[in-house]
């Protein structure tokens, strides 16, 4: 298993709407939880939660360092502003190493895919991520899809096909869940083509309607008359 990565944190006192000062001040509000305990309220340093980020320690074991003591948690969730890209808050929790969790492991691709050199097809990856079960400090950092067998249309690779980077884990999923597949260029065309119809005749209805709508609205009683 790769070296855990680290992260500081400190108690938080700012609470609530206030805690827009802090995210100003370079600082991300977080939450350290744990089963069956009150939720405690700690904060990190932005640039080191967006490096985390970066390097996808998300779903992992990272070494929480704060004034208490140094201890393994899961870096749970992360919130980011979809406008701004900024990060919003952290959720770290605490865990059972000695107890299997389920979380969600990215999958990465690896080989490749003759098909894709074919104009005709396409390569499609269907699943990003998969959950799995593991032991806390077994938790993959990815799992694995070989591509390189994909040549011809009805190709795919399924959960069960997939291998670890490193640790040890059961597939939560359907082990014949499609990973990726190889499909025909056509066909995606002709998925995207009845898709743009509907979306059209939708369109379409939507406008027959209007009229009404206005008419409706005419007939309310004036006020004020």
């Amino acid at each position: 298993m790769p070296e855990r990565q680290r992260l500081a944190a400190e108690p938080r006192t700012v609470l609530g709407k206030k805690v827009r000062r802090l995210r100003r001040e370079g600082v991300i509000p977080a939450n350290l939880v744990q089963a069956g305990h009150p939720s405690i309220a700690m904060q990190v340093s932005e640039r080191e939660l967006a490096d985390l980020v970066r390097v996808q320690a998300t779903g992992q074991l990272v070494d929480l360092e704060s004034p208490a003591a140094t201890e393994p948690v899961l870096m749970d969730s992360v919130d980011i502003d979809t406008l701004t890209n900024r990060l919003v808050h952290v959720t770290l929790r605490k865990v059972d190493l000695t107890r299997p969790i389920d979380v969600m492991v990215r999958v990465s691709l690896e080989g490749h895919a003759p098909a894709s050199d074919n104009a005709e097809l396409l390569v499609l990856q269907h699943l990003q991520e998969v959950e799995v079960s593991a032991l806390p400090a077994e938790i993959p950092s990815s799992l694995i899809g070989d591509v390189s067998g994909l040549v011809d249309i009805g190709d795919e690779v399924c959960v069960s096909d997939l291998r670890s980077a490193d640790g040890t884990y059961e597939a939560v999923d359907d082990p014949d869940a499609i990973v990726v597949q190889v499909t025909a260029a056509r066909a995606v065309e002709e998925e995207e083509d009845d898709l743009e119809e509907v979306l059209l005749e939708e369109g379409a209805e939507v406008d027959a309607e209007a009229p009404e709508a206005a008419d409706g609205a005419s007939e309310q009683p004036a006020t004020g008359a």
